[in-house]
C-alpha cells in the first residue's frame, strides 16, 4: 500500500489504528514522514488523527510507543503459554509435513500405509549406504509421489524424514523459536531454549532402533564430507 503511495496511486491512506499501519514506532515515522513529503496524508481512526496537521508526530510517537510495547506483551504471552504447553508434553502434529501419517477421526495421528511402507523403504536403503540423492532418483523412476501427490520428491524433505523422531513415534518440541516479535524470524534452537522430547506420543511407522542407526550415519557422513573438505583445502 504504501509503495502503491509512493509511486502516486494513492493520495489517501486511512488506516483504523497506529498499531495496524506499521510494526514498530519507527516504521510509523519513518512512513508518515516520507509520505508527507508527497502531500500524502494518512488518517487514523480510532485515534482521530490526521498527519496532515502540526502537532500529529509527537502524538503519534506517544501512541506508537504504547502500541510497540502492547504487541511485545502479547507476543511475550503467547510465546510463554507455547513453551508451558511444551512443558506439559501437548504435541502439535504438522500432517501437511509429515508424509505417512494423517489426522485422524479421534483428532490423533494415524498411520497412512501405502505411505508407511515407503517411509521404511527410505530409512533402510539410507542405512544400506544409499545416498540421499539416488533415494530420491529411485522414488521419482518408480512414479511414487511425494507428500501431497507431487511427482518429484525434494532432497531437502528427504533430509528432514530421516531426521524427524516422529517417524519412531516420539516427538521433539521447541525445535525452533521465534527470535522477537519484531521481525518475527524462526531460529533454529541450538540450546537458547530447553526442548522437550515425548516419547511413545504416537504409534510409530519404523522402530527407534533403526531410527537411531540412521541418525549415527547421518552424523557419519557429515563428519566424513568435513574431513574431505578441509582435505581438498
Amino acid at each position: 500500500m504504501v509503495a502503491d503511495a509512493l509511486d502516486g496511486q494513492i493520495d489517501l491512506i486511512i488506516t483504523k489504528s497506529v498499531s495496524r499501519f506499521a510494526r514498530n514506532t519507527v516504521d510509523c515515522l519513518n512512513y508518515i514522514r516520507e509520505l508527507k513529503e508527497l502531500g500524502i496524508p494518512v488518517i487514523f481512526e480510532k485515534e482521530n488523527i490526521n498527519t496532515s496537521k502540526a502537532d500529529s508526530e509527537i502524538i503519534i510517537t506517544m501512541l506508537g510507543g504504547f502500541a510497540q510495547a502492547e504487541s511485545e506483551s502479547i507476543s511475550q504471552n503467547v510465546r510463554w503459554g507455547k513453551r508451558q504447553s511444551f512443558k506439559s508434553g501437548k504435541v502439535t502434529f504438522q500432517y501437511k509435513r509429515i508424509y505417512g501419517y494423517k489426522r485422524g477421526e479421534d483428532d490423533q495421528p494415524h498411520i497412512i500405509p501405502e505411505q508407511a511402507e515407503v517411509v521404511k523403504r527410505i530409512f533402510e536403503s539410507y542405512l544400506a549406504g544409499m545416498s540421499v540423492a539416488n533415494i530420491k532418483k529411485m522414488l521419482e523412476a518408480e512414479g511414487i509421489p511425494a507428500a501431497g501427490g507431487k511427482p518429484q520428491w525434494s532432497e531437502g524433505a528427504l533430509q528432514y524424514l530421516l531426521r524427524n523422531e516422529k517417524y519412531c513415534g516420539d516427538a521433539l518440541l521447541q525445535k525452533t523459536f521465534v527470535e522477537n516479535c519484531m521481525n518475527k524470524k524462526t531460529k533454529k534452537n541450538n540450546g537458547e531454549l530447553p526442548k522437550y522430547l515425548v516419547q511413545n506420543h504416537h504409534v510409530g511407522i519404523i522402530d527407534r532402533h533403526l531410527f537411531e542407526r540412521v541418525q549415527a550415519e547421518i552424523a557419519r557422513r557429515a563428519g566424513k564430507r568435513k574431513v574431505s573438505d578441509k582435505t581438498s583445502k
